[in-house]
């Protein structure tokens, strides 16, 4: 009699300590550095999710290697519910795509908490570049192949495959200079030390509207509101032009499932609060709240979309 009793004991422990999450702060590792576009959807979501647990989320930004580096502390932490990462389409599903060699799996390490939502790529330009247009800038692109350069927050990011998919559509060659994050190459790309960079709307809609940068073109089916102005990819000739911003929060593998529905329970919540979604939407950000399933999809179907532009259009990590 005494062994059953001794389990239900166990059962009852845990059942008690899992109620009691959150006790302390958790900890969301964001792989990039402070100022890009991870690290600005993180620390709009972080303070009401953590008003939500009842815990603060301190955010730890942890770079390099195209946001590879962050994720695989994030996979391999203690799957207790008090770490979690903020997962994108650079370090969840372009990692493995042009041969890069990283330890932990995109897909079996984790375990989706949430899709926070997406945001579009804009074409941006240097003060030095002087652009006109969008067609002015293509013009001088193919008129003067090699002499102009392009930024981004590293190879295999989504920056950079972004910007070699407009190379091969439109037969241009633009020398990569890769940085450690998108924050480094924004501010070099501002200051006038690179000349073009593809950023995500909510980073690049501040820099166009406050006259720091040219916005050329915005990928997506739709103009941005806050630069309605600013053509699609669609309205200059470049169809189905891919360039979206996926982000979501992760829990490594293991974590309970209770505790993964309370974080998800409490993200759906945070992204239905009418001032998040204003703050978001003014940055060109599409907050898509849903279940845990749902960034699990969205995973796979843009690295799968992302795998078929690799291969046809043979971009590599050079």
């Amino acid at each position: 009699m005494r062994r059953p009793l001794l389990t239900l004991l166990i059962a009852a422990c845990a059942t008690l300590a899992q109620a009691a999450w959150p006790e302390r702060p958790v900890r969301l590792i964001v792989p990039f550095p402070p100022g890009g576009p991870n690290d600005v959807v993180a620390r709009l979501v972080a303070e009401p999710l953590g008003q939500a647990l009842g815990q603060p989320v301190v955010i730890e930004n942890r770079a390099g290697a195209g946001g590879t580096i962050g994720a695989d502390a994030g996979a391999k932490a203690a799957p207790d519910g008090y770490t979690l990462t903020l997962g994108s389409t650079s370090s969840h599903s372009l990692p493995t795509l042009l041969g890069q060699k990283i330890g932990y799996s995109p897909t079996t390490s984790f375990v989706p908490v949430g899709l926070i939502g997406r945001t579009p790529t804009v074409l941006l330009a240097s003060p030095r570049v002087a652009a006109g247009s969008y067609a002015d800038v293509l013009a001088r692109l193919r008129a003067q192949p090699g002499r102009l350069n392009y930024g981004s927050s590293g190879n295999g990011t989504l920056n950079h495959l972004v910007m070699e998919t407009f190379k091969a559509q439109t037969g241009t060659f633009i020398v990569h200079i890769p940085y450690r994050g998108t924050g480094q190459a924004m501010a070099d790309l501002m200051a006038g030390q690179i000349d073009l960079m593809f950023d995500a709307a909510i980073t690049a809609v501040p820099q166009v509207k406050a006259g720091k940068l040219q916005g050329l073109a915005v990928s997506g089916g739709r103009r941005l509101p806050e630069l309605p102005t600013m053509p699609t990819f669609d309205e200059v000739g470049l169809k189905d032009f891919q360039g979206n911003l996926w982000i979501g929060l992760l829990a490594p593998a293991g974590t309970p499932p209770a505790v993964v529905q309370r974080l998800n329970d409490d993200l759906q919540a945070v992204l239905k609060k009418p001032e998040v979604r204003t703050r978001m939407g003014a940055l060109g950000f599409e907050p898509l709240p849903g279940p845990p399933a749902a960034l699990s999809t969205h995973m796979q179907a843009v690295q799968d979309a992302w795998a078929r532009v690799v291969r046809e259009r043979r971009i590599t990590a050079d």
